[in-house]
Formats: structure tokens, C-alpha cells, sequence
């Protein structure tokens, strides 16, 4: 697998991509699903992950989503290893600096689980939503932020559906380092999320 296809796998898996179990050969296969509003955005990554040999799209039309998935690879495989150690539950790789390092996989992740919180006179901050993961993984992806992109998040709770989760907001301070980092490699139907 060569590293682009790699940073864009690692943005993805923090994010709404997922690996399927591990098969006996210790393979695995990469899904990534969106609703068809982000049909291009689905493109564009499945072009940049061609070595992988990904399938064409898939339609799901009782809810308006496509897909696509690769074939079973011994990388992907041992990709799941780091994301997914305990029973198939995803969680941040304890190495995430080493995985976590390039713009691309911060800017496939931000568009993946990002919002943008954009008050055009006082305020504009971008978090991550990232519910799936327990507070120490939070600690993991801000300290990999800091150290690889000069980025400073806060890890704040929220409310949802009666139980609380933990997500990454952008401090202020940071928002111009951040835009700046991804701003090449977003799509542009997530041009939105982005400040202009």
C-alpha cells in the first residue's frame, strides 16, 4: 500500500470509513459509505485509493446512499489490527502520531466527522464528532494534533440521546493553522465546512 493510500484509509477509519473482520488469511476490506448528496466526494476518494482495486459505486436507494468496498488486502488487514483491537469496536491506535501525520488524512477525517461553527462577526470553530471513541482516545488524537500540526483542541462533552460523548473542538487560536492544512485537499461539496 503506498502512503497516500494509506494517510487517506487512516483519515477515513477515525472517521465514517470501517474495515471488515479480519478473514482467515488475515485480510481485510475497506467500506466507505455516503448519502448522495456526497456522491462526489465518494468518487474522488475511491479514485485515490485505485491501487486498492475498489469496486464501483454501489446504490442503496430506500436511503438514498452509495458505497463502494475494496477486495480483502493483508494491509487493510493489519490496518484493522490498530483500529479495531477488541471485538470489532473501533477505536484511536495507540501510535496514532505515527498514523495521524500528513494533511490529507486531517482533511479526509475533518470531512468525514467535521462541522463548522461559523458566526461571521464573533466566532468560527471546527470540531470533530467523534462519539465512538472513550475519553483516552481523545487524549491520543489531541496530543498527535499538537505534536504533528501545531493544532490545539479542547475535549469537551456533550449531550446526545440521553448519554454524554466526548468531541475535539478547534480552539480559536488554532482555526487559521487548521484551515490552512486542509484547505488543498477538501472536496468541494465540503467547501462549506471550510471559512473563506
Amino acid at each position: 500500500m503506498t502512503e497516500q493510500t494509506q494517510n487517506i484509509i487512516v483519515g477515513s477509519l477515525l472517521g465514517d470509513g470501517w474495515l471488515r473482520g479480519i478473514s482467515p488469511t488475515q485480510k481485510s476490506a475497506f467500506y466507505l459509505k455516503y448519502n448522495d448528496k456526497a456522491i462526489g466526494y465518494l468518487e474522488w476518494v475511491r479514485e485515490r485509493i485505485a491501487e486498492l482495486r475498489p469496486s464501483e459505486l454501489k446504490c442503496i436507494e430506500k436511503y438514498n446512499q452509495h458505497y463502494f468496498y475494496t477486495p480483502l488486502d493483508k494491509a487493510l488487514g493489519d490496518m484493522r489490527k490498530l483500529f479495531y483491537p477488541h471485538e470489532g469496536k473501533k477505536r484511536v491506535p495507540t501510535d496514532i502520531k505515527d498514523l495521524l501525520y500528513d494533511p490529507v488524512s486531517l482533511a479526509i477525517w475533518y470531512q468525514d466527522d467535521g462541522t463548522l461553527d461559523f458566526r461571521s462577526k464573533y466566532h468560527r470553530n471546527a470540531m470533530f464528532a467523534t462519539y465512538c471513541f472513550p475519553f483516552e482516545d481523545h487524549i491520543l488524537l489531541k496530543d498527535a494534533l499538537l505534536e504533528n500540526f501545531g493544532i490545539k483542541v479542547s475535549i469537551c462533552k456533550c449531550q446526545m440521546r440521553s448519554k454524554m460523548y466526548y468531541r475535539l473542538y478547534v480552539l480559536s487560536e488554532s482555526m487559521n493553522r487548521f484551515m490552512k492544512t486542509i484547505e488543498p485537499f477538501v472536496h468541494r461539496e465540503f467547501a462549506y465546512k471550510t471559512i473563506k
